[in-house]
């Protein structure tokens, strides 16, 4: 599942969120050269954190009520060598997931993320072996990619959900991708009806 992804800087989710506090449109054009940091999983991400508990009444936007905290990608597991990266919306009742997901959802802004395609591989550049192929994925039309995520401490997982028809071909899988109108959603108590996310557009190109 998804495990690389461009990320913003922080001075750059910082100003996505005092967009989205005031509703000022979304259109991102920053006033410094753009800059491309990848992600993996232990690699440290700026994340869009609500400052209320995610179990309350979906939230209105106001001048405070969202941070930016920088937060290590994956949850530190006795049961799992490395780190768990990915969290199934499915899952959000297990012991594991369930505190995180009710009480303490956020978002990770990306301008693209990366999947592995299931079976279709290329020659190596390096050693000439067949290695499985990436693709690099987008919404049409947005610099910005909301996908939700859950975090716990210093850390944070990705939440995925069933493929939809685009992402399908590639992966069984996708990140939980949500819309700014969503968003009240997701940081409300009702935010598994964003499970389904067939309705999504994305754009695949092989990385």
């Amino acid at each position: 599942m998804c495990k690389r992804c461009i990320i913003f800087a922080y001075d750059e989710v910082l100003d996505i969120v005092m967009k989205l506090e005031v509703g000022a449109p979304l259109n991102f054009n920053p006033d410094w050269p753009v800059r491309t940091t990848e992600a993996y999983p232990k690699s440290v991400a700026p994340l869009i954190v609500p400052a209320f508990d995610t179990a309350a009444s979906a939230p209105v936007f106001a001048p405070g009520s969202l941070g930016v905290r920088e937060l290590s990608w994956g949850f530190e597991e006795s049961w799992k060598p490395g780190v768990v990266f990915n969290t199934r919306i499915e899952s959000a009742t297990k012991p594991t997931w369930q505190e995180s997901m009710l009480h303490r959802r956020c978002i990770l802004p990306v301008p693209a993320f990366f999947e592995t395609h299931r079976e279709e591989t290329y020659p190596s550049p390096k050693t000439g072996k067949p290695i499985k192929r990436q693709y690099e994925f987008r919404v049409p039309g947005q610099d910005i990619i909301f996908i939700g995520c859950t975090w716990r401490g210093d850390a944070f997982s990705m939440v995925t959900t069933e493929a939809n028809t685009d992402m399908a071909p590639i992966h069984h899988r996708m990140p939980l991708i949500v819309h700014q109108e969503e968003l009240p959603l997701w940081f409300g108590p009702d935010y598994q009806q964003l499970a389904d996310r067939s309705k999504i557009r994305l754009e695949a190109r092989p990385a």
